[in-house]
């Protein structure tokens, strides 16, 4: 998964996001102020381990990022279905390299 936090509720938490989607460069930051403490550790592990990121979820979908069980966060554009999605820009295209010409009679003598 590729979601990660950093703080602890109730306060502000940084969340870091990266698209699961192979070879997708996505990433996203944000902040929430989360207001409400999680559970209590002894009584709920697991709730208290996911809470920032449920509290979380609705903002990460209206941004239009996906979750898939067992996959993880895809970014808007690998969401998008690839018959939809618009073709990624052309890399600009690069001046070819010239390199001197080598004089055809061969070297002649000290330069």
């Amino acid at each position: 998964m590729s979601l990660m936090t950093e703080g602890e509720a109730p306060g502000p938490v940084r969340f870091y996001l990266a698209c699961d989607d192979i070879g997708c460069p996505a990433r996203a930051v944000f902040d929430l102020v989360i207001d409400e403490p999680p559970p209590p550790i002894e009584e709920d592990l697991f709730a208290h381990v996911l809470h920032s990121s449920t509290r979380a979820a609705p903002y990460i979908e209206r941004q239009g990022w996906t979750f898939t069980r067992g996959i993880g966060y895809w970014c808007p554009d690998c969401s998008t279905p690839r018959s939809r999605r618009t073709a990624p820009p052309r890399p600009a295209r690069r001046s070819p390299v010239r390199r001197r010409r080598r004089d055809p009679k061969g070297p002649q003598g000290p330069q």
